[in-house]
Protein backbone atom coordinates (compact mmCIF):
# COMPACT_ATOMS: atom_id res chain seq x y z
CA UNK A 1 0.00 0.00 0.00
CA UNK A 2 1.49 3.65 -1.05
CA UNK A 3 1.31 6.63 0.91
CA UNK A 4 -1.06 7.63 -2.13
CA UNK A 5 -3.29 5.37 -2.11
CA UNK A 6 -3.87 5.58 2.14
CA UNK A 7 -4.11 9.98 1.60
CA UNK A 8 -6.77 9.06 -0.92
CA UNK A 9 -8.68 7.15 1.51
CA UNK A 10 -8.15 9.11 4.41
CA UNK A 11 -9.47 12.20 2.51
CA UNK A 12 -12.56 10.15 0.86
CA UNK A 13 -13.63 8.80 4.27
CA UNK A 14 -13.08 11.99 6.41
CA UNK A 15 -15.24 13.79 3.22
CA UNK A 16 -18.18 11.02 3.66
CA UNK A 17 -18.24 10.94 7.19
CA UNK A 18 -17.40 14.23 9.25
CA UNK A 19 -19.08 17.48 8.63
CA UNK A 20 -16.74 19.76 9.77
CA UNK A 21 -13.18 19.54 9.70
CA UNK A 22 -10.07 21.85 8.42
CA UNK A 23 -6.98 21.13 6.58
CA UNK A 24 -3.69 23.54 7.34
CA UNK A 25 -0.72 23.37 5.03
CA UNK A 26 2.87 24.47 6.41
CA UNK A 27 6.36 23.31 7.02
CA UNK A 28 7.16 19.59 7.51
CA UNK A 29 5.78 18.46 10.96
CA UNK A 30 7.68 15.00 12.25
CA UNK A 31 7.63 15.37 16.51
CA UNK A 32 4.90 16.68 18.95
CA UNK A 33 7.50 19.62 19.13
CA UNK A 34 6.81 20.98 15.54
CA UNK A 35 3.38 19.87 16.08
CA UNK A 36 2.75 22.20 19.18
CA UNK A 37 4.36 25.16 17.01
CA UNK A 38 2.06 24.62 14.00
CA UNK A 39 -1.32 24.28 16.82
CA UNK A 40 0.21 27.35 18.09
CA UNK A 41 0.77 29.46 14.99
CA UNK A 42 -2.76 28.04 13.68
CA UNK A 43 -4.77 28.98 16.88
CA UNK A 44 -5.92 24.37 16.89
CA UNK A 45 -7.99 23.98 19.91
CA UNK A 46 -8.19 20.23 19.28
CA UNK A 47 -6.64 17.55 20.99
CA UNK A 48 -3.18 16.26 18.93
CA UNK A 49 -4.06 12.48 18.26
CA UNK A 50 -1.01 9.72 18.07
CA UNK A 51 -1.02 7.06 15.89
CA UNK A 52 0.76 3.89 16.88
CA UNK A 53 1.37 1.11 13.91
CA UNK A 54 1.37 -2.30 16.15
CA UNK A 55 2.16 -5.65 15.30
CA UNK A 56 1.36 -8.93 17.28
CA UNK A 57 3.02 -11.86 18.38
CA UNK A 58 0.92 -13.75 15.44
CA UNK A 59 2.19 -11.26 12.86
CA UNK A 60 -1.44 -8.96 12.62
CA UNK A 61 -0.73 -5.67 12.36
CA UNK A 62 -3.38 -3.34 14.24
CA UNK A 63 -3.44 0.61 14.85
CA UNK A 64 -3.51 2.10 18.68
CA UNK A 65 -4.68 5.81 18.53
CA UNK A 66 -4.25 7.94 21.64
CA UNK A 67 -3.86 11.12 22.53
CA UNK A 68 -0.17 12.58 21.60
CA UNK A 69 0.72 12.27 25.67
CA UNK A 70 -0.44 9.09 26.45
CA UNK A 71 1.66 6.00 26.14
CA UNK A 72 -0.23 2.71 25.08
CA UNK A 73 -0.68 0.22 27.75
CA UNK A 74 0.71 -3.13 26.57
CA UNK A 75 -0.78 -4.87 28.98
CA UNK A 76 -4.10 -3.53 28.22
CA UNK A 77 -4.08 -3.67 24.58
CA UNK A 78 -2.30 -7.84 24.81
CA UNK A 79 -5.78 -8.53 27.15
CA UNK A 80 -7.60 -6.77 24.38
CA UNK A 81 -6.46 -8.53 21.79
CA UNK A 82 -5.48 -11.62 22.99
CA UNK A 83 -1.39 -11.90 21.98
CA UNK A 84 1.32 -9.52 23.01
CA UNK A 85 2.02 -6.45 20.88
CA UNK A 86 5.03 -3.81 19.98
CA UNK A 87 5.39 -0.96 17.82
CA UNK A 88 6.54 -1.79 14.54
CA UNK A 89 10.07 -0.71 13.85
CA UNK A 90 10.25 2.71 11.34
CA UNK A 91 11.51 1.16 8.87
CA UNK A 92 9.17 -1.41 8.63
CA UNK A 93 6.48 0.96 8.93
CA UNK A 94 7.73 2.71 6.00
CA UNK A 95 8.21 -0.10 3.99
CA UNK A 96 4.59 -1.43 4.67
CA UNK A 97 2.84 1.78 5.05
CA UNK A 98 4.77 4.19 2.81
CA UNK A 99 4.39 6.84 5.92
CA UNK A 100 7.16 8.76 7.77
CA UNK A 101 7.51 8.36 11.43
CA UNK A 102 5.70 10.45 13.05
CA UNK A 103 2.32 11.68 10.69
CA UNK A 104 0.90 8.27 10.22
CA UNK A 105 -2.81 9.10 9.71
CA UNK A 106 -5.49 7.73 11.85
CA UNK A 107 -7.58 5.55 9.45
CA UNK A 108 -7.30 5.53 5.48
CA UNK A 109 -5.32 1.84 5.14
CA UNK A 110 -6.76 -1.45 3.18
CA UNK A 111 -8.38 -3.46 5.23
CA UNK A 112 -6.34 -6.34 4.04
CA UNK A 113 -2.92 -4.25 5.67
CA UNK A 114 -4.97 -3.44 9.04
CA UNK A 115 -8.05 -4.32 9.88
CA UNK A 116 -8.33 -3.68 13.42
CA UNK A 117 -8.00 0.09 15.45
CA UNK A 118 -7.50 0.23 19.11
CA UNK A 119 -8.76 3.57 20.01
CA UNK A 120 -8.19 5.15 23.95
CA UNK A 121 -12.11 6.74 25.04
CA UNK A 122 -9.92 9.91 26.19
CA UNK A 123 -9.97 11.44 22.84
CA UNK A 124 -13.75 11.07 23.02
CA UNK A 125 -12.95 13.93 25.83
CA UNK A 126 -12.19 16.08 23.59
CA UNK A 127 -14.66 18.73 20.96
CA UNK A 128 -12.15 18.49 18.16
CA UNK A 129 -8.79 16.52 17.54
CA UNK A 130 -5.73 16.77 15.22
CA UNK A 131 -4.50 14.51 12.99
CA UNK A 132 -1.88 14.21 9.82
CA UNK A 133 -3.41 12.36 6.53
CA UNK A 134 0.12 10.89 6.50
CA UNK A 135 1.61 14.05 4.66
CA UNK A 136 3.98 15.97 6.84
CA UNK A 137 2.78 19.09 5.44
CA UNK A 138 -0.71 19.19 6.10
CA UNK A 139 -2.36 18.96 9.59
CA UNK A 140 -6.22 17.87 9.69
CA UNK A 141 -8.48 19.21 12.43
CA UNK A 142 -11.63 17.86 13.31
CA UNK A 143 -15.08 17.88 15.11
CA UNK A 144 -14.39 14.39 17.23
CA UNK A 145 -17.96 13.57 17.36
CA UNK A 146 -17.30 11.99 13.89
CA UNK A 147 -14.82 10.24 15.20
CA UNK A 148 -16.41 6.59 15.57
CA UNK A 149 -18.23 7.17 12.14
CA UNK A 150 -14.61 7.57 10.56
CA UNK A 151 -13.06 4.76 12.64
CA UNK A 152 -16.12 2.31 12.34
CA UNK A 153 -16.05 3.08 8.23
CA UNK A 154 -12.40 2.20 7.93
CA UNK A 155 -11.98 -0.46 9.87
CA UNK A 156 -13.42 -3.92 10.14
CA UNK A 157 -12.80 -4.30 13.33
CA UNK A 158 -12.99 -1.23 16.21
CA UNK A 159 -11.87 -1.67 19.54
CA UNK A 160 -12.50 0.54 22.36
CA UNK A 161 -10.07 0.59 25.36
CA UNK A 162 -9.95 3.37 28.79
CA UNK A 163 -6.90 3.82 30.42
CA UNK A 164 -6.56 2.30 33.83
CA UNK A 165 -8.76 -0.16 33.68
CA UNK A 166 -7.64 -3.53 34.28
Amino acid sequence: MSREQIEKKFYNTLKEHSKDYNTYEHEPVLDFAKAAEIAQQFGLTGKESKSLFIKGKSGTYYMYLTTEDKKMDSKQVKKLLGEKVNIVPSSEMVEILGCEPGCLPPFGYDNSVIDTIIVDEELFNHERFVCSPGIPEITIEAETKYLKALLENSYDRVLYIREGTK
